[in-house]
């Protein structure tokens, strides 16, 4: 979504949601990331090579439903400013630094060329930005809402 704001300045609103959600999603990852961590250290005899297994094919399930959603998506033709292949690769990244951050190995070969196409999902999804405010609409869960209180939740 976030490219077609980009590359055909439509669905602003959209894509300013599709961010803010890409920045909170980003932050639970890495949550799970450091919970995986600790546990690793804590009980490195459950982190066996059968569990890696499981991972890895895990992993290739996730990424042959993403392809079918991509197939889904795009089922009247690819766009020109974002093929399916890149995207895809994009995806296999992501995945193969998940599993490096918790010790394990890449599990997809990686086409660098299709993958410097997405080097900027990774400048949206992490970076800090400083939006004009006279043109980036804020994005908030709650409106209009009142305080609570510890009464309020018990």
């Amino acid at each position: 979504m976030m490219s077609f704001n980009k590359y055909k300045n439509i669905f602003k609103g959209i894509s300013n949601a599709v961010e803010a959600t890409s920045k909170e999603e980003q932050i639970h990852g890495l949550f799970g990331i450091e919970i995986i961590k600790i546990i690793k250290q804590e009980h490195p005899e459950r982190f066996d090579e059968e569990l890696e297994q499981r991972i890895t094919d895990a992993c290739h399930s996730a990424l042959e439903g993403e392809s079918k959603v991509l197939d889904w998506i795009l089922e009247k033709g690819e766009l020109s400013f974002l093929p399916k292949a890149v995207i895809l690769e994009f995806i296999k990244n992501r995945l193969n630094n998940s599993v490096k951050s918790i010790g394990m190995k890449s599990i997809f070969t990686i086409d660098e060329k299709l993958l410097e196409q997405t080097e900027r999902f990774d400048d949206e999804i992490i970076a800090t930005k400083h939006g004009d405010f006279f043109v980036k609409r804020s994005i908030n869960y709650n409106k209009r809402s009142k305080s609570i209180t510890v009464d309020d939740l018990f």
